[in-house]
């Protein structure tokens, strides 16, 4: 589905009856990441997922409206939600965890569950406590930045993987895969402003933990698990789980194991 706003068009789907969940897809990825677990839950739940900025048929982040922040993206679902009357669960893996975490503040009211995979909150990193941390993640901005600056995308491609999944990702992949990812990594430059300008933090979130679920991934990055690491520290309340298998691709590697954990969360089952 297509809806326009003036200038920008927005690539969705929206399917299934019950409560709505919303779903945001991670960076170099689309809606379809999430088609496996749309087939599980649309019996029982109305589905949106949407193309952030720059994905399939949205529109590509426009420069000259710089620097991007993750309200933008909300803006895009803005005319899909914004007079539904129930309750509403985001759910959302790596960049768009991070746009999900801002969309449960934006929409509390109508909050009814956050479930977030491994978010790129580097937001989170404080100088003072988490200097390590907010460092390495201030040195992948820089690199965003060089790599922006100096047209050099095929060689941030690799440091970003790397950083991400794992060394020799990028010499994983097939010449096909390597030229879809070259095509969509561009957008990270926006998402990075999204990222490293954004203003909430975690005690924002203190009165909304009970309708947290955080999971992440026991072989993940060291950024990852830094930031799963504050979170449980900060939002002791919350509910958490930790494979123990799989990396920050889970959601698409991973996805029956996931997808379980969520419909379970979702139909509060035990887990």
């Amino acid at each position: 589905m297509l809806l326009k706003q003036g200038n920008i068009t927005l690539e969705y789907e929206r399917v299934g009856s019950g409560p709505l969940v919303v779903l945001f897809h991670s960076t170099a990825s689309s809606l379809k990441q999430w088609n496996s677990l749309i087939n599980l839950l649309k019996n029982e739940f109305e589905i949106i997922a949407l193309n952030l900025f720059g994905y399939g048929l949205t529109s590509k982040w426009n420069e000259s409206n710089s620097p991007q922040n993750l309200l933008d993206h909300l803006k895009l679902i803005e005319p899909l939600i914004t007079n539904y009357n129930g309750k509403i669960t985001f759910i959302g893996h790596s960049f768009g965890g991070s746009v999900a975490m801002r969309a449960g503040l934006e929409y509390q009211n109508k909050l009814e569950k956050l479930i977030l995979f491994e978010p790129n909150a580097f937001f989170i990193f404080d100088k003072k406590t988490d200097p390590y941390a907010y460092n390495i993640a201030n040195s992948f901005g820089n690199k965003i930045i060089d790599a922006k600056n100096n047209s050099s995308w095929r060689n941030f491609a690799k440091i970003f993987l790397e950083f991400w999944i794992g060394q020799g990702t990028w010499e994983k992949m097939n010449s096909q895969q390597q030229k879809k990812f070259l095509y969509v990594i561009p957008n990270i430059y926006y998402e990075a402003q999204s990222i490293f300008n954004e203003k909430m933090r975690l005690n924002d979130f203190i009165n909304l933990q009970k309708k947290i679920y955080f999971i992440n991934a026991k072989n993940t990055n060291f950024i990852s698990k830094e930031i799963k690491k504050i979170f449980i520290s900060k939002l002791p309340n919350i509910m958490h789980t930790e494979l123990g298998e799989g990396d920050h691709m889970a959601p698409i590697k991973l996805s029956e194991v996931i997808n379980s954990l969520i419909y379970k969360h979702l139909k509060n089952l035990t887990i």
